[in-house]
Formats: C-alpha cells, sequence, structure tokens
C-alpha cells in the first residue's frame, strides 16, 4: 500500500485533497499538524478536529517558528524549531511514505526538509499570491511547486511551478447544514452576514463586533469566533442574548457551505483559502487584512478582490465600529453591483484543481 503524508497550516485545500484521495483504495493518508490553536493554548486546533473526524491519522508537530511580533512565546516558539525537525524526522523514518504534500506555513518547512534528507520526494502548493517564508522555503527541496493565481508564477522556477487553482471542497457546494440550529438560523428572510476571523479567529474583528451588534439589528449574523478563542472571545459570545446573532468557534465541512450560500456580506481577514472562497463562490465581502501577516500576503490577496469589484478592503489601524457600520451599509446599498461583479469573476477560475493534484500526486507514487 502506497503512503502520503499531508502537512501544512493551510486546512482548507488539505481537506479538498484528501477526498479526492480517499477514492482511491490501496492508499494510506497520514496527517502531520498542530493540535493545539496556538502556543499556549488548550484549544484543540482545527485540523485536529477535522482531520481525526475524516478518520485520517494524525501525528502532532511542535514546530516553533519566527515570529514577527516578540509574545511571551516567542522564545519557546523559536527553540521548537530543531524539535520540529526531529519529531518530522522520527516520524518520517516511522511511516516511510511514498510522497510529501506540503500546503505552507511554519509547520511544513521541518517536514519537507527532513524529507528531502532521507530521500523522499515532496509536492508542494501555495495558495497566496505572494507567497510565504514556508513555500520560498520548501520550494528548494520540492520536485514540484503547484500555484493557485497566475500572480506567483514570478516567485518560482518555471520548470518547476504550475498553475491550477486552489483546491476546493466540495462541501463548500453545500446548500443544507448538517447542524439544524444552524440550517434554521439562515432560513430567516432578513439579509446574512457571515463575520470570521478564520479558523483561529481574530479578536480585533470579534471585538469589532461586539461593540457594533446593537446597530446590527437588521441583519442575521453568523459570527464564526475561531478556535483559538483568543481572549475569552467564545466565551462572551455565548453570553450575548440576540435572536439575530449566531456565534461558533468553528464551521465544519458540513455547515460552511449552506451559510456561505446564504450570505449575502461576508466580513473577514483575506487570508489565502478565504479569498479563495469568496471568488469561486462569487461572494461579496468586506476584508480587513491582517497587518503584520507575511510580505504583506494578506493585502495581496484581498486586492484581487478589489479589483474585480466584489470586495472594499479596510485598514486595521484606522478602522473604528462605526467606519465598518458605514462601509457595510455603503456595500449593502450598492449590492446587486458587488454581486454581478462577484459572478462575473467567478466564472473566469479554474475550478478542478483538487483533482489535478490528486492526479499529480498518484502519478509521482506511481512513477
Amino acid at each position: 500500500m502506497k503512503k502520503i503524508v499531508i502537512c501544512g497550516g493551510h486546512l482548507t485545500p488539505a481537506l479538498a485533497l484528501i477526498e479526492e484521495l480517499q477514492k482511491k483504495e490501496d492508499l494510506a493518508i497520514i496527517f502531520f499538524g498542530r493540535k493545539y490553536a496556538t502556543e499556549g493554548s488548550n484549544s484543540l486546533s482545527a485540523e485536529y478536529k477535522s482531520i481525526s473526524a475524516v478518520g485520517i491519522k494524525f501525528y502532532k508537530i511542535s514546530a516553533g517558528r519566527i515570529q514577527r511580533k516578540f509574545t511571551k512565546y516567542t522564545l519557546g516558539s523559536f527553540l521548537k524549531i530543531p524539535i520540529g525537525f526531529i519529531q518530522s524526522l522520527f516520524y518520517l523514518l516511522k511511516v516511510q511514505p511514498d510522497l510529501i504534500v506540503s500546503f505552507g506555513g511554519y509547520l511544513s518547512a521541518p517536514v519537507v526538509f527532513a524529507s528531502w534528507l532521507i530521500g523522499i520526494d515532496s509536492v508542494t502548493h501555495e495558495q497566496s499570491t505572494v507567497p510565504g517564508l514556508a513555500t520560498k522555503i520548501n520550494s528548494l527541496f520540492t520536485k514540484k511547486i503547484l500555484l493557485t493565481w497566475y500572480q506567483s508564477a514570478d516567485f518560482f522556477s518555471k520548470e518547476k511551478s504550475q498553475v491550477i487553482g486552489n483546491l476546493t471542497r466540495r462541501s463548500i457546494f453545500q446548500k443544507s447544514a448538517k447542524d439544524t440550529r444552524i440550517q434554521k438560523f439562515i432560513k430567516s428572510s432578513r439579509r446574512l452576514m457571515f463575520i470570521t476571523g478564520g479558523n483561529q479567529g481574530s479578536h480585533f474583528i470579534n471585538t469589532l463586533i461586539f461593540n457594533l451588534l446593537p446597530q446590527l439589528k437588521n441583519y442575521q449574523i453568523v459570527h464564526q469566533i475561531g478556535t483559538a478563542n483568543f481572549q475569552g472571545d467564545l466565551d462572551k459570545a455565548r453570553k450575548v442574548k440576540r435572536r439575530n446573532y449566531l456565534a461558533v468557534d468553528y464551521l465544519d465541512t458540513d455547515n460552511i457551505g449552506p451559510v456561505f450560500a446564504r450570505s449575502n456580506l461576508v466580513v473577514a481577514r483575506s487570508g489565502a483559502n478565504t479569498v479563495w472562497d469568496l471568488a469561486i463562490l462569487g461572494k461579496v465581502a468586506i476584508l480587513i487584512p491582517l497587518p503584520h501577516a507575511a510580505s504583506g500576503e494578506q493585502e495581496a490577496n484581498a486586492q484581487i478582490l478589489e479589483k474585480a469589484g466584489s470586495a472594499i478592503i479596510l485598514n486595521q489601524k484606522d478602522l473604528t465600529p462605526q467606519i465598518l457600520k458605514q462601509k457595510i451599509d455603503y456595500v449593502f446599498k450598492s449590492l446587486p453591483k458587488f454581486q454581478k461583479n462577484a459572478q462575473t469573476f467567478s466564472q473566469t477560475l479554474p475550478k478542478s484543481a483538487s483533482k489535478a493534484l490528486a492526479s499529480e500526486v498518484l502519478k509521482l507514487i506511481e512513477d
């Protein structure tokens, strides 16, 4: 039986690839990732929950990273860099996979490097327009680099890279939520806003919404707080008693599609996978890029949708609840124009990346 290890910090495309690869019976899939949402957190990560739920063997990696902002976890994180490499090497020797597939993020770098040292091939997929440091490092050791956007091609060797688009989960197109509470909530006739700071969440966005809730009574609001539960945001959200407000820590694959489908407006960070989902689904958005994202990655991602005319970008530095409310009103006033632009842009995007990457993976392990 052939074995594939999937690793990296970007869960959405990893799940899409797993959906494709699980169609092949004589293939074992193993996942290397983080068990907890952030350093010092007791909250389980979205990847651990999701990967475990689909029956994939999960190996916990405690890799460190070079943080751009000094915190009480900075030194400990830095010291974990060699630990992550040793763990990766140990698990790879134990599992003996035929191929590594990485999806960016600091957790992928020690796995890809360790696999190169012991002669195991790897491929990597980059979701952002501006590749992160991990993907740039991985590209030195990986056999092939698959890209989401043509704008990313200039960063890599033309011989090794190929643009295929981003991997999209089938569940993102579902119309009915498995969670009956969510399904009932989104059936309201009110316009619906989906608020999300990504899998881990955003304390900044969460705080904005908490302060703005009294002024958003005319909308249904689904608020994904995030698995990290920064500064007790999830606990605070659960104390909110408003019929038009529903808070969740994380929307899994059984529920994310229906919420996206029903949303008239999405307020979000501009991580690569969020931007792709918005683009492929033709959704209108207000994007608040993470200020300290690597190399302005989130700003560059957001600009794709801004140029398409389906989103507006707000700078976190100057953003207040009232400014956000003004922009929400503006978008809803011009909603038909934004929706038309979003649908037009969606039609230009490649939609078979999951099958393309799965085909590449199977070809490499069979050679």
